[in-house]
């Protein structure tokens, strides 16, 4: 089976390459990421099939005999040592007839993430997964009315420097709406997720029935209602700036988890959660932008979407967890020099009862990217970095109230075929990283045995290239 899924996907990605190469190569740099901080690009209007990818690929080494790894002690790190993430984008839009205005699109992203390549560990399996499969209408009913329907990432602007979307970052199979009018923007979303974990979803093998093999019982099954709205105005062009608002609501219905030896059910409280938030943006031309952002969500919404909660209140349920979440993000170019910029600051409470409760805990991080433009096409990158993570109780294991840190710095000499900017792609490039992290960091992260452990300086020497055009940014 996973022979004939590569086999699929190389010939998809032949085929699309064959007939949108040229131009989808040409097409990405101003137009495929939305998150850059410039107003929203124009509705497509290419017709019939095309194509586009994300992808990211490197391998390093610490120096040391060992594979190069990232020391990170807070939930959204430095980017520049992640693992390798692929997708491929295809798209087919067609319109109502012959009204060329009145449009419809499939869109379908299979994706590869969270494991090693094929040539890196000798294993001709891989970790594949849908991350768009929808279709969607344009002017249909009314002009600057779009509804859509599927499963797919659903999301704003990110904070690119630590891969993070700090408002909205949802992954649902529902439906949604969204209406442009005057530089107003609403967005309406609804789905359920049903995640394969004892929470949500228990299976029991069951004896025979009759003369029937034997069998399995759904005893548990409670899907998540989620369901988003999100306001945006725009003000102006170049310049120009935006304001959103945002907000969510989860539901879970009760249930019953069995014990699968004694058979004795174990029943599970309805739960609800919310989130609310906003974002300021601004920007002077393209890719010179600042990025406000503020969430706050508690309840199951805490957790995210597709998260699981670790511990709960005296009523089993989480609704007192709670995050506050606090970013900024900006960029700004000239001829010669480009620096990206961005921080957050993250609270999590946990929903257990307690004022020293280990699993509550505040973290942070920042970090700079100035770029020099040594020519139209080879650039050099520097970034430094800083984060830290404090718990409200103590650690289990030390036995103390940990305060790991991690410093770094790197060094990025870069190739960008498609010229200058901070977010020219797709770039190839050699890096240099060392952290700096301190004794409470490795043993939080390590146990002692770990061969990482050790050691309070960490290097990273290796070669990585990420690419975009017409990707996917929702």
């Amino acid at each position: 089976m996973r022979a004939r899924l590569h086999l699929i996907a190389f010939v998809c990605v032949v085929a699309a390459s064959l007939t949108t190469a040229s131009r989808a190569a040409l097409a990405g740099n101003e137009t495929a990421r939305r998150d850059v901080g410039s107003p929203p690009p124009a509705t497509d209007t290419n017709f019939g099939f095309d194509f586009g990818s994300y992808g990211r690929v490197g391998v390093g080494t610490d120096l040391r005999g060992h594979s190069g790894y990232s020391p990170q002690v807070v939930s959204h790190g430095a980017r520049l040592e992640k693992a390798p993430y692929l997708e491929l984008s295809f798209y087919y839009t067609g319109a109502f007839g012959k009204d060329t205005d009145r449009r419809w699109r499939i869109v379908l992203v299979p994706a590869f993430a969270g494991g090693d390549l094929f040539h890196y560990s000798g294993e001709f399996t891989s970790h594949f997964a849908i991350r768009n499969a929808y279709a969607e209408t344009a002017n249909f009913g009314a002009r600057g009315l779009s509804l859509w329907v599927g499963s797919r990432m659903y999301r704003g602007d990110d904070l690119y420097l630590f891969d993070y979307w700090p408002l909205d970052n949802l992954n649902t199979v529902g439906a949604g709406v969204q209406y442009e009018r005057a530089k107003w923007r609403f967005q309406l979303q609804a789905g359920l997720n049903r995640l394969n974990d004892l929470y949500q979803y228990e299976q029991l093998a069951t004896p025979p029935r009759g003369f029937g093999p034997a069998g399995t019982a759904t005893v548990l099954d409670r899907p998540r209602f989620v369901a988003s709205l999100k306001l945006t105005r725009q003000l102006g062009d170049f310049p120009g700036a935006k304001i959103s608002v945002y907000s969510e609501f989860h539901a879970l219905p009760a249930g019953e988890n069995v014990d699968e030896k004694t058979r004795v059910s174990e029943r599970l409280p309805g739960d609800y959660g919310w989130v609310a938030g906003a974002q300021l943006g601004g920007w002077l031309r393209p890719f010179v932008f600042l990025n406000l952002w503020f969430r706050a969500a508690g309840g199951l919404s805490a957790y995210g979407e597709l998260g699981v909660p670790t511990s709960f209140n005296r009523q089993r349920r989480v609704t007192n967890a709670l995050e506050l979440v606090g970013a900024l993000s900006g960029n700004w170019e000239s001829r010669w020099v480009g620096v990206m910029f961005g921080a957050y600051v993250r609270r999590f409470s946990d929903p257990a009862p307690g004022d020293f409760n280990p699993l509550s805990y505040t973290e942070g991080a920042l970090a700079v990217r100035p770029q020099v433009y040594l020519s139209n096409y080879f650039h050099v990158a520097l970034e430094a970095s800083y984060q830290a993570k404090k718990a409200d109780g103590l650690d289990y294991v030390a036995g103390r109230v940990l305060l790991p840190q991690v410093f770094r710095f790197s060094v990025m000499p870069l190739v960008a075929p498609l010229g200058r900017g901070t977010y020219s792609r797709p770039s190839l490039y050699l890096l240099y990283t060392v952290s700096v992290v301190n004794d409470d960091a490795r043993v939080a992260l390590y146990d002692p045995l770990d061969v990482r452990f050790p050691h309070g300086t960490v290097h990273y020497l290796g070669a990585g290239v990420e690419w975009w055009f017409n990707s996917s940014y929702r």
